[in-house]
């Protein structure tokens, strides 16, 4: 269990980041922080076309296709403990089964929240090992 305070990479805190909490991961992988820097970059380049085919299918009213969408990008979110993001997407997710797509509000929520997750990432995808 970790502690508030506890290192999420060398020679970062975890107050260095507010929206994704990446310690599970390392610990996961053994504290391999190059493995967990592998796959943030794995996220930065696969991530956005994910959102924006979820964008894309929202704005269509393609409820199945923003429910897939919702899915994939939700689990790759849950690897980065990208808690509030991958709440938003659960909900996507599951009004997408009862054949519904995010409210305007709700898209620009995921926007927002999409945005400030990815910026996370790509910083722990950069920073040095």
């Amino acid at each position: 269990m970790k502690t508030k305070g506890e290192t999420v990479h060398p020679g970062q805190s975890e107050s260095d980041y507010l929206h994704i909490d990446p310690s599970d991961l390392l610990e996961a992988v053994g504290g391999d922080a190059g493995t967990v820097a592998a796959l943030a970059r794995t996220f930065v380049d696969s991530a956005p076309d994910i959102f924006s085919r979820l964008e894309q299918a929202t704005l269509a009213g393609n409820a199945d296709a923003a429910r897939h969408e919702s899915h994939t990008l939700k689990g790759m979110c849950a690897l980065f403990n990208a808690r509030i993001l991958t709440a938003l997407l659960l909900q996507t997710e599951q009004a997408g089964r009862q054949g519904q797509t995010p409210r305007p509000e709700e898209l620009v929520q995921l926007q927002v929240s999409f945005g400030l997750v990815l910026e996370e990432i790509r910083r722990y995808a950069h920073s040095p090992q």
